[in-house]
């Protein structure tokens, strides 16, 4: 029975409750109209998958038009989004689970075809190693300071359309994990140089937002998804990635969700026998989301051990009701 393999009736840091432990993973489903209006694709993709989860997360909302990060991704970067967004939100809620929401800034990782024609902007004028992307121009401090602005703004956004929480994309070489690589940040001013500065803009991005997310409610979540380590000449390592979750940890995030490909995995940029979730879980005191490859009940049950709350994406992706069948 699904009651014995999820854990029931949880809260998040201790202030918003969920009626299980297993979230939707963060999926840019790329299903929103071209400017990015929710679509009825986007409605009866999370209608239908958030029915037994605790927490649906909706992926990748850009921030502003300049990060957008695909052609069919959804927006959160106007005030006339906040009315669509609704729908989506209400849609979620319908169902009895909690609805938060992914703000993303795609930083070098876009083009003038996704974006509009815009600039493509990063921390350092420096190439994707992968990806059809042009070479980015280096943000000035204004850029930074304005975009710390734009997740702001989005914040507000979020809660007027009904979400519960929003988490915020420092994963998967988009804009906040470009700040913290050594190897898509090269700046020399106060947002660069050693671990500490290519921490700078996260910290100021987290403060903010969390500061702002207390003013509009006391139970109002804000999350942070991070990719452990960059496996590539000269990128970011499981070290310095735990450093930023201990900084994260400080700051007061509700919860940090880790963006690996298998729950059980071991690092490749430290020597260690741990798992990256176990290595996460010794230094950080927040609750930690883990994702990758859970499929089966056993997973369910394996993963629960390792960490206070499971994100699964393709499973729900083939099958909308996966988890009630996994549970018989």
């Amino acid at each position: 029975m699904l009651n014995s393999i999820v854990r029931k009736q949880l809260k998040i840091n201790g202030k918003l409750s969920v009626r299980n432990n297993i979230f939707l993973s963060p999926l840019d489903i790329n299903k929103s109209s071209i400017d990015g209006t929710v679509s009825q694709n986007d409605l009866m993709f999370h209608s239908s998958r958030s029915k037994d989860v605790g927490v649906d997360v909706v992926g990748s909302a850009y921030v502003s038009q300049t990060g957008k990060t695909s052609t069919n991704s959804v927006s959160i970067c106007k005030d006339s989004d906040v009315n669509q967004l609704r729908y989506l939100s209400d849609a979620i809620h319908q169902n009895g689970s909690r609805a938060f929401i992914q703000l993303v800034h795609a930083g070098r990782m876009t083009n003038s075809n996704t974006n509009g024609g815009l600039p493509v902007i990063a921390p350092s004028a420096v190439k994707a190693k992968h990806g059809d992307f042009p070479i980015p121009r280096e943000m000035t401090k204004g850029d930074v300071y304005q975009v710390i602005q734009e997740f702001t703004d989005a914040v507000d956004r979020a809660y007027a359309a009904g979400f519960d929480g929003i988490e915020l994309h420092g994963a998967n070489t988009f804009l906040l994990q470009q700040f913290v690589s050594p190897q898509s940040n090269q700046r020399t001013d106060m947002f660069g140089g050693n671990l500490y500065r290519r921490l700078t803009f996260v910290t100021l991005l987290v403060t903010k937002v969390i500061e702002h997310a207390k003013k509009l409610s006391s139970n109002f979540i804000v999350g942070y998804r991070l990719s452990p380590e960059e496996i590539e000449d000269g990128g970011m390592t499981l070290d310095e990635t735990v450093s930023l979750a201990i900084v994260l940890d400080k700051l007061g995030i509700d919860y940090l969700s880790l963006s690996i490909s298998n729950y059980a995995q071991i690092p490749q940029t430290v020597d260690t026998e741990m798992s990256i979730v176990s290595i996460f879980e010794k230094f950080v005191k927040c609750q930690i989301v883990v994702a990758g490859g859970i499929k089966t009940k056993q997973d369910i049950i394996e993963a629960g051990h390792k960490a206070d709350f499971l994100a699964v994406g393709m499973a729900l992706i083939n099958d909308p009701d996966w988890l009630k069948k996994v549970g018989d």
